[in-house]
């Protein structure tokens, strides 16, 4: 049986209509984009500031660079707020870690974990997984044998979230780690 002769019409006008509807889906999610990331930076930022202002009620932050000092109404430094971010289940967690001058955690905020699963994950932002970091100065899962093994202080993970809880600590070990080579061992002591 001979095989049917397609014409060039044949082919071109269907592949011609999927390029050009192609081109104006980009050009829509693009124009969307651009449209929303402005707005988008702003909720981000206020969040950002609004986590720091938890952690530090009525401070003054002075942003240096890759940390915030926090300053009472004196102008005295009293801790230091240290934005991190690293890598749950369903995308980057971000969190706010207050240290006093010694580089102690006082308290962590979670900034955003919007890819996190409800009612599973983003039990991430809750009180009481996140006073788990208070008052020490790294963390691992317990029972994650992991990089962060050789760690002094265990968490307790949120169940059912593995990935988010090992995110949260990830980020505030981060954080310590900006503390460390910013902070501590650099220019701010």
């Amino acid at each position: 049986m001979p095989k049917p002769k397609l014409e060039l019409k044949e082919i071109l006008l269907p592949t011609l209509s999927l390029f050009v509807i192609c081109l104006v889906i980009a050009g829509a999610l693009a124009g969307v984009n651009a449209v929303t990331k402005e707005p988008i930076a702003v909720n981000e930022a206020k969040a950002a500031d609004a986590a720091r202002e938890e952690i530090f009620p009525g401070a003054r932050f002075v942003n240096n660079g890759g940390y915030f000092t926090a300053m009472d109404q004196n102008g005295t430094p009293i801790g230091y707020c240290i934005d991190s971010e690293a890598q749950g289940y369903g995308g980057l967690i971000k969190v706010a870690v207050g240290l006093d001058a010694q580089g102690n955690v006082l308290k962590v905020q979670v900034i955003s974990c919007d890819g996190e699963t409800p009612g599973l994950g983003q039990k991430v932002k809750d009180e009481g997984f996140l006073e788990q970091f208070v008052g020490a100065f790294a963390f691992v899962l317990k029972g994650d044998a992991g990089a962060y093994a050789s760690l002094p202080k265990s968490i307790d993970g949120v169940a059912s979230a593995t990935y988010s809880s090992r995110g949260v600590a990830d980020a505030v070990n981060l954080a310590l780690q900006t503390y460390n080579e910013q902070i501590r061992g650099g220019e701010a002591q």
